[in-house]
């Protein structure tokens, strides 16, 4: 039986997504090696917990397997034919954009809607009262990014207001990478091993630092889509300061990798801090900008 391996792409914890296909198999694949185990296995429970609240837009678990003499570990999932959804941004207009964007934000609220225990919820607030020492970490170990004083006085001015503002089950690191298109135009979210409770802000946090520098249509439709376009206010100052804190942080610690990626990351950390005028605005410049309520206009061409 012929078996056919394409690798879509490694991750920044080097673990492969591919796809194997067989005259009577077709499944997605991650593998690492056996270090990696911890995260393949979350990455193998997240799906099972997805196909309760999106049994429809997300890859069902199969199997995991360990090859200790190989070094290997594996996890198997159901797959369908379809395309990483990276491709297809970067050559469609701003309008599909921002119609996937809505797409997205519907499929994320279906999934923040995941029923939580009064275990996750205790989770959930333990996760986010700790990320005060991620702040601690940027100052003592990571390197400083210039003008940083503007996302340090954002938080610490706000530390006392800073609380979670709804506890749920977030997809963890989301960005469009780990989004894949079916021929539908259906979207499908890949296995997440940073998956877990906490604060819906962060899942918007991540779209801001990972995806709204080159794709802000994009995460002006999941905004609209996950709210129906109306967006609280207390939304947009928990967003903001999630945004201040990954500029720093998340930032810093890609930024700790290399001098190539300082650099990157300099680049990113000025861009989050203009998306929200120096921090000074909740709202970033992306949503405000007239073009998409032009966008808005065009999307309910396309039936949305």
């Amino acid at each position: 039986m012929k078996v056919t391996y394409r690798n879509l792409f490694t991750d920044v914890n080097n673990i492969d997504f591919a796809v194997l296909k067989s005259s009577d198999t077709n499944c997605l694949c991650l593998q690492s090696s056996i270090e990696k185990t911890s995260r393949i296995k979350k990455a193998y429970l997240s799906s099972q917990y997805f196909q309760k609240q999106i049994p429809d837009n997300c890859f069902k678990s199969i199997s995991l397997n360990q090859d200790v003499k190989g070094n290997l570990v594996t996890a198997l999932f159901e797959y369908q034919d379809c395309g990483q959804l990276t491709k297809f941004l970067a050559t469609v207009p701003k309008s599909w954009q921002y119609a996937t964007g809505k797409k997205l934000g519907l499929i994320l609220r279906q999934l923040h809607s995941y029923p939580l225990t009064e275990k996750q919820k205790t989770k959930a607030v333990k996760r986010h009262d700790s990320y005060m020492e991620h702040l601690a970490t940027y100052i003592a170990d990571l390197p400083h990014f210039k003008n940083d004083r503007f996302a340090l006085d954002a938080l610490s001015s706000r530390y006392d207001h800073f609380r979670i503002y709804k506890a749920v089950l977030r997809y963890g690191s989301l960005k469009h990478q780990k989004l894949m298109l079916t021929k539908d135009s259906s979207l499908i979210l890949l296995p997440s091993y940073a998956f877990g409770p906490g604060d819906m802000c962060e899942d918007f946090a991540s779209l801001e630092c990972e995806c709204a520098g080159l794709y802000p249509v994009l995460c002006a439709g999941v905004i609209d889509g996950y709210f129906n376009e109306q967006v609280p206010v207390k939304f947009w100052i928990q967003f903001a300061l999630y945004s201040a804190l990954y500029s720093l942080w998340k930032c810093g610690v890609y930024a700790k990798q290399s001098t190539d990626m300082m650099v990157k990351m300099q680049l990113n950390c000025d861009r989050i801090r203009e998306d929200f005028n120096d921090f000074k605005n909740p709202i970033p410049s992306w949503y405000s900008d007239p073009l998409i309520k032009d966008l808005r206009k065009e999307a309910l061409k396309l039936a949305f």
